[in-house]
């Protein structure tokens, strides 16, 4: 995944896929740090055809990427879903259309210009504002000046490799290469050879999907088993306030965040003292029903200065709910935590990121601000502590808020994680 993907905060939901009066037509949700917004893309057949292919998404949401890749041996663009049913999320690959890569940057574009004024905690804003973009005019001239700047690279590129040409063929050979490896490796799409698209749906991507329960089971507290280093001098961790009117989904440059969803679980105790131990705070959204199985873990995390809010009752899928059953959700998950606790609950993050205007409302209601995140390290997926290591390598950390779970490859990779963070001399955050 480059790093330009997980800059993203937007999350897109495929909400139907059929025909209109002019051709095929995606419906999509947008989720980002300023709502929830619904849109209508044009479809080409080909695209259709293979989306429609991996069907039928009635009963589950879909998350579609928002950066296709290009395959030069199969001479073709390629992208992905994820299905997420209620025990397992499973990840496609489909085949798709230079005209749906278009449509996909359009509304990429259309959305860096939303976001260019950031939501800043407003105890944060003095150090950041100079960092914004003034207004949507502005943003608009910096990517023009950039689409310049683009453009008049390759001129200069091209008088540099005439004089090369005078004075080295080896030289200039070596250069070249270099070149376009680095543009094969930075780019988010490679640039399309004409060539007419094949039609079959890439089915040996499809073969294996990959499954991860949503919810622990009931399990007796377990105390860790390896002995913490001695605790370092803890860094100064600032409190974030968040606005109650907008989706927080990022921090200010220099900031990072650290959040653990699904919990309290036998991991939680065993990530807490490794925060402990590095001297910094994360941020836990607990479920309820975990919180009833697990109670001394939650009120664990809570007096060792950990922030905890509320990640629904049973991690259904919210947005398929009605209004009543979501009211009812998130207050029987609020009042168990409340009462283990002993603190009210103030913070609200949805499963799978599915929310809307509906969820966002119940919670409103009930006196919780809605955290989002910018940079999902799939720890659910993951093989071994190394690969999610090589995720916080691989993104910029600054002004992130990482989305992690409680997991047995997340404790092994936290430690190093941690010392890389601050290495790059971040300030962590906890949100309130």
């Amino acid at each position: 995944m480059s790093a330009s993907e997980t800059d993203s905060t937007v999350m897109i939901e495929l909400l139907s896929l059929g025909k209109g009066q002019d051709g095929y037509e995606i419906e999509v949700g947008l989720t980002d740090g300023n709502g929830y917004n619904i849109r209508i893309l044009e479809l080409d057949e080909y695209t259709y055809s293979q989306l429609n292919a991996l069907g039928p998404f009635d009963s589950e949401r879909v998350r579609l990427s928002l950066y296709p890749k290009w395959d030069p041996f199969r001479n073709i663009y390629y992208s992905t879903l994820i299905r997420m049913k209620s025990t397992f999320n499973e990840t496609l690959y489909f085949a798709c259309s230079q005209y749906y890569v278009s449509q996909l940057n359009e509304l990429k574009a259309i959305e860096r210009i939303v976001q260019a004024e950031e939501t800043v905690p407003e105890h944060l804003q003095p150090s950041f504002r100079s960092e914004q973009v003034s207004s949507v005019a502005d943003s608009t001239k910096e990517r023009a000046k950039s689409v310049v700047k683009r453009r008049v690279g390759p001129v200069v590129l091209l008088a540099l490799v005439c004089i090369l040409l005078l004075l080295s063929p080896l030289s200039v050979d070596r250069a070249l290469s270099v070149k376009n490896e680095e543009a094969l490796e930075h780019s988010e799409i490679a640039e399309q050879p004409t060539a007419s698209f094949p039609a079959p749906v890439l089915p040996q991507l499809n073969n294996a999907p990959d499954t991860v329960p949503l919810t622990p089971s009931a399990e007796p507290v377990v105390s860790p088993q390896a002995s913490h280093k001695p605790q370092k001098q803890a860094l100064p961790i600032e409190e974030v306030v968040i606005d109650k009117n907008k989706y927080t989904s990022k921090l200010p440059k220099g900031y990072v965040a650290l959040s653990f969803d699904d919990g309290p679980s036998k991991y939680t105790q065993e990530i807490v003292d490794i925060l402990v131990d590095h001297g910094v705070k994360a941020t836990f959204l607990f479920i309820g029903k975990n919180a009833v199985h697990h109670p001394d873990e939650a009120r664990y995390a809570l007096a060792k200065g950990m922030s905890i809010g509320n990640h629904s009752w049973d991690h259904s899928k919210l947005t398929a709910n009605s209004e009543v059953v979501n009211k009812a959700n998130l207050a029987k998950a609020s009042q168990a935590l409340q009462k283990i606790t002993g603190v009210p609950i103030s913070l609200f993050r949805p499963p799978y990121g599915a929310i809307d205007a509906k969820v966002s409302r119940k919670a409103a209601e009930q006196q919780m601000k809605v955290l989002m995140w910018n940079r999902d390290t799939e720890d659910w997926r993951k093989k071994a502590p190394e690969e999610l290591i090589q995720y916080f390598h691989s993104v910029d950390p600054s002004g992130a808020i990482f989305l992690m779970h409680e997991k047995k490859i997340t404790v092994e990779a936290l430690p190093e994680i941690i010392e890389y963070l601050k290495a790059k001399d971040l300030k962590f955050v906890i949100f309130k």
